[in-house]
């Protein structure tokens, strides 16, 4: 009974916490608590937040976990990683929502911003394909994810389809380099010269080509003159 009071104590003030100081005045273990309190009402969760952030390096990466890793963790459900995970995919659809309430991408600087946004919390490399209307204003994002994607695996067939079926004018492309900096590769630029002639033989045209390194810094090859030339 003592045990269960104590339990019960520390949930309520953990959430008084929140209410009264906002989430500032929570340490990431006490976050991550106060997420399972939702999903595990009857158990004390404080040591299952400290073994996730243990497992995964950081609380950023537990709600980047897939449900399959989440579930690798002892004490966690499907239903805890179903919630875990449902972080994940509502801060993509808010920004995706943000893009295409915005009024243009203009700028390198807006652009980058964005696109640091969509990929840095990814820890395996995944590709975001823009579309834009005339006027760059944003149409919509097409994510390419999976534990064994890379450049190679988006085929000229795959970028045609999004960019005609959004009836795009332009197309911005952009990946990341988890753990990495944002230098393009031999790869990268070979495939940003290939993409570049097939969008431009569709009436096209490439916009930019963003790389997401490791804590969100990102690299323009627009804006890097050795690579320009490969832009309208």
């Amino acid at each position: 009974m003592d045990e269960k009071i104590s339990r019960k104590g520390h949930r309520q003030r953990v959430k008084e916490t929140y209410l009264n100081n906002s989430a500032e005045a929570l340490q990431d273990h006490n976050l991550l608590e106060l997420v399972l309190f939702y999903a595990i009402p009857q158990r004390d969760v404080k040591p299952l937040a400290y073994d996730l952030i243990n497992h995964f390096g950081s609380i950023e990466k537990v709600f980047d976990a897939d449900i399959e890793e989440l579930m690798m963790v002892d004490g966690v459900k499907e239903h805890t990683a179903i919630l875990l995970s449902l972080f994940r995919q509502v801060n993509l659809r808010i920004n995706q929502n943000r893009a295409k309430e915005a009024i243009r991408f203009n700028t390198f600087e807006s652009i980058c911003s964005f696109v640091s946004d969509m990929l840095r919390a990814y820890r395996h490399e995944v590709i975001l394909v823009i579309t834009l209307d005339n006027n760059s204003k944003v149409i919509n994002q097409h994510l390419i994810t999976g534990e064994s994607t890379n450049k190679a695996s988006v085929s000229k067939k795959q970028i045609a389809q999004f960019v005609l079926r959004d009836n795009a004018s332009r197309v911005i492309i952009a990946h990341n380099h988890p753990e990495d900096s944002p230098k393009p590769s031999g790869a990268d630029i070979s495939f940003t010269q290939e993409i570049s002639v097939f969008l431009r033989e569709l009436g096209i045209t490439l916009t930019d080509h963003v790389i997401v390194g490791e804590n969100g810094a990102t690299q323009s090859l627009k804006g890097d003159p050795e690579y320009a030339k490969y832009f309208d």
